[in-house]
C-alpha cells in the first residue's frame, strides 16, 4: 500500500509517495517517488509507476507465499478501496463501499483474483440476476443489476491495470431481460392545490410549495440556508442551488453533511412563480415570530430529518385523498407541469440542474406522447393558411 508524505523545499510543499516492490532478487523492498506538488499528482505518478512495473520472475515457493498474501480478495479489495474512496465524494464512496459489501464480497471473500475463471464470474452474475429484492418482492431491475456488474468490472479492471492480474471479465456476455418501463408518477396542479390545502403546517406546507414550483430535488431544498432565498429587483423570489444536503457521511458522529450539488450544471438559480411570494413571506415573518435559529431556511439550526419530511408528506397525501407519489416525484412534476405549459426543453432542463437536454428528453419523453397530433395539427394549420392565402 502507498503512503504519502509531505516534505518542505526551498520553493514550497511537496508530497512524496512510498510503497514497497520485489527488486530483481525476490526481495522486498521500498521505493520512493519524489517531489509531486499535491497527493492527487502523487498517486497518478504511483498509477503510473505500477502501470510499467513488472515483478521478476519468482521460483515456485516465492509465488506460493505471494498468493498467500498480496492477491486474495480481502487485500485487493482493501487496496481499491483506498483508491476510491480518494477520488469519490464521500456519499458517493458510502453507496459504493455498502453495494461492494452486500453484493460482492460475501462471493468472492476468499477467492485468489487470478484464479477467477469466466464460469466463476458467470455463476455471480446468474445468482444476481435470478435474485429476488426481499423489500419488493420482485427481481432487480435490469438498469440497477447492470451498475452491480459495473462495480465488479471496475475493481477487476484496477487489478489488471495495476497488478498485471488478467481481467476475464470482460469476456462475460451481459445478461438481458426485457422489462415492463414502470409509468413515472407526477401530480398535477388541481392535485398538488388539493394535497397543499390540506398541510396545516406553514413549515411543511411551503417546504412542499417550494418543491412542487421549482422542481429542486429535496437534498437541494433542505441545504438551502436564509441567504439562499432572497427577492429580486422585480419582486419574485429566487433561491441560489450550490449545495445539497446528504446523510451519508461515513462517520457515524456526523449526522449530515452539505456537499457540492449532484453536477456542475445544478448550481443554478431557479425563479419562483408567483404564487410562491406571499407564501415565502407568511412563512419569514413566522420564522421571525418564532425567533427560528439560523442558518437554516428550513429547519432553523439544523436541516429536517428525512424521517420527518416523509412522514408529514404521506400524512397530508393520505388527508388529502390523492394519489400516493415519492417526494422526489414532487420534482416530476414539476417537468411534466412545464412540459405541457409548452416551455422549451432547453428552460426545462436548465432550471431542472440536468447535465445536458438529453438527459431531460429521455427521462420525461413520455410526456410528449401527444406529439404526432401537436405536429400534424401544426402542418394542417400552416397549409391551411397558405391555402387561404391563394
Amino acid at each position: 500500500m502507498p503512503s504519502y508524505a509531505k516534505r518542505q523545499t526551498k520553493s514550497g510543499t511537496v508530497i512524496d509517495v512510498r510503497f514497497r516492490i520485489m527488486n530483481d532478487a525476490g526481495v522486498e523492498v521500498q521505493k520512493r517517488l519524489c517531489g509531486y506538488p499535491n497527493k492527487r499528482a502523487a498517486q497518478q505518478a504511483y498509477m503510473d509507476f505500477m502501470k510499467d512495473y513488472t515483478p521478476p520472475t519468482l521460483t515456485t515457493e516465492t509465488k506460493n507465499d505471494e498468493r498467500n498474501e498480496r492477491f486474495f480478495y480481502p487485500s485487493l479489495m482493501k487496496e481499491y478501496l483506498l483508491n476510491r474512496k480518494s477520488e469519490l465524494a464521500v456519499s458517493s464512496y458510502v453507496d459504493f463501499e455498502w453495494t461492494i459489501n452486500k453484493y460482492i464480497t460475501p462471493y468472492f471473500k476468499d477467492c485468489y483474483i487470478p484464479d477467477l475463471t469466466k464460469a466463476d464470474l458467470s455463476q455471480w452474475q446468474s445468482e444476481r440476476w435470478a435474485e429476488v429484492n426481499t423489500k419488493t418482492g420482485r427481481q432487480y431491475s435490469q438498469k440497477y443489476l447492470t451498475k452491480l456488474r459495473t462495480v465488479l468490472m471496475t475493481f477487476l479492471n484496477y487489478c489488471e491495470n495495476i497488478h498485471n492480474i488478467t481481467n476475464v471479465y470482460k469476456n462475460v456476455p451481459k445478461p438481458r431481460r426485457k422489462e415492463m418501463r414502470e409509468e413515472m408518477k407526477f401530480w398535477e396542479i388541481d392535485e398538488f392545490e388539493l394535497f397543499s390545502e390540506n398541510v396545516e403546517d406553514i413549515l411543511w406546507k411551503t417546504l412542499f410549495m417550494m418543491l412542487f414550483y421549482s422542481g429542486c430535488r429535496i437534498g437541494e431544498a433542505l441545504a438551502l440556508q436564509t441567504n439562499d432565498v432572497y427577492k429580486s429587483d422585480d419582486g419574485n423570489y429566487c433561491i441560489n442551488v450550490r449545495k445539497t444536503l446528504t446523510r451519508k457521511t461515513g462517520n457515524k458522529s456526523i449526522s449530515y453533511e452539505l456537499i457540492a450539488p449532484k453536477t456542475s450544471t445544478s448550481n443554478r438559480t431557479v425563479i419562483l412563480p408567483d404564487i410562491m411570494t406571499a407564501q415565502i413571506e407568511e412563512y419569514l415573518n413566522y420564522k421571525s415570530a418564532q425567533e427560528t435559529a439560523e442558518p437554516f431556511f428550513f429547519g432553523g439550526e439544523i436541516p429536517l430529518s428525512p424521517t420527518s419530511v416523509k412522514n408529514h408528506f404521506l400524512d397530508s397525501t393520505k388527508k388529502a385523498g390523492v394519489k400516493r407519489i415519492r417526494i422526489h416525484d414532487l420534482r416530476h412534476s414539476h417537468a411534466s407541469m412545464l412540459i405541457h405549459l409548452g416551455v422549451p426543453i432547453t428552460v426545462i432542463s436548465k432550471r431542472l440542474g440536468h447535465s445536458s437536454v438529453k438527459m431531460t428528453l429521455e427521462r420525461y419523453s413520455h410526456c410528449y406522447s401527444d406529439g404526432e397530433n401537436v405536429a400534424v395539427s401544426a402542418i394542417n394549420e400552416a397549409t391551411k393558411k397558405q391555402r387561404d392565402k391563394k
